[in-house]
């Protein structure tokens, strides 16, 4: 089939590697050039990169009417979109379809970030093949399939293999062709994450923390402060329903200590997490035991 493939990151880099040696590419869109790193080095992005080793053709842009000509030129069959970054206007999807690859079970978070509130909430985790409509993620959906977060497992670490799974479900779509269905259900919303959603609250119990800390990572990182100065949280486990009073003597909301050469952290409800990873403010992430063994007994964040 001949495909026009729209993204960005490193993820649709991904995909585009894999889509490219079953089906022609006739043409990359990616977002422009942009400044990385602390010299500002104007640099192309993953999926530019990509396309440059495997010698298709790109344009780089964030408006695709001011590419119409160009997207009729290429007389494809089908457009695929994975995390481009832009809007398609309707003088696009007019064109012909485009599908995208989206990070939930739709209708469940539409929006910028799917994969990390479906972690958060626990709820409509899995991969959605669908086609775009003028609405945000509200198109038919083509193909679908539930996935699982393990128990210590990144947003940064899901993404990729969530798009491994998510290119392969592409693919045989784009091999079967199967009639779209109307999304059923109530919908959610996954707006773009900030450093204010970041902030922990440790009178939440530890499942919703390990939840929330393990999707912000790697941006824009769980946070909160020690001394006055920032903390980012990054790698944590829940340890379930256990009697922790008969256990020790910490566990207050936020106190953190060593027990058994494992760095935990008191939540709301007398619940507990495992701690496995942390950034101190101005170092490099470490492991949470590492951190505490330095301290002088148990810390608290605040």
């Amino acid at each position: 089939m001949r495909l026009i493939f729209a993204g960005t990151p490193a993820i649709a880099a991904q995909a585009l590697r894999k889509l490219s040696a079953v089906h022609e590419v006739a043409l990359v869109i990616t977002r422009e050039d942009a400044p990385v790193g602390r010299k500002q080095i104007l640099t192309p992005s993953p999926v530019a990169q990509v396309a440059d080793e495997l010698g298709l053709p790109v344009e780089k842009t964030t408006n695709l009417s001011n590419q119409l000509e160009a997207l009729k030129s290429v007389e494809a069959d089908l457009a695929v979109v994975v995390a481009f970054g832009a809007l398609v206007p309707r003088v696009a999807l007019d064109l012909f379809p485009w599908w995208n690859i989206h990070y939930s079970l739709l209708p469940a978070w539409r929006g910028a970030t799917p994969l990390q509130h479906s972690m958060m909430n626990n709820q409509g985790i899995g991969i959605t093949i669908f086609e775009l409509e003028q609405g945000l993620d509200t198109g038919p959906i083509i193909s679908s399939k539930p996935m699982e977060i393990a128990p210590t497992e990144t947003a940064g670490e899901a993404l990729i293999r969530f798009t491994d799974v998510a290119t392969n479900l592409l693919l045989d779509s784009l091999a079967k062709l199967p009639a779209a269905t109307a999304q059923q259900g109530a919908s959610s919303h996954a707006p773009k994450l900030d450093r204010n959603s970041a902030r922990v609250d440790f009178e939440f119990p530890a499942d919703r923390l390990a939840w929330q800390i393990n999707a912000m990572n790697p941006e824009p990182a769980a946070w909160t402060t020690l001394s006055g100065q920032p903390v980012k949280l990054l790698r944590a486990k829940s340890l379930g329903q256990v009697d922790w009073q008969t256990i020790d003597a910490f566990g207050e909301p936020g106190e953190l200590w060593l027990s058994e050469s494992r760095a935990l952290l008191g939540c709301g409800e007398g619940t507990r997490l495992e701690l496995l990873e942390i950034q101190p403010a101005g170092k490099k992430p470490m492991k949470a035991v590492d951190f505490i063994r330095g301290q002088q007994g148990a810390v608290k964040f605040v």
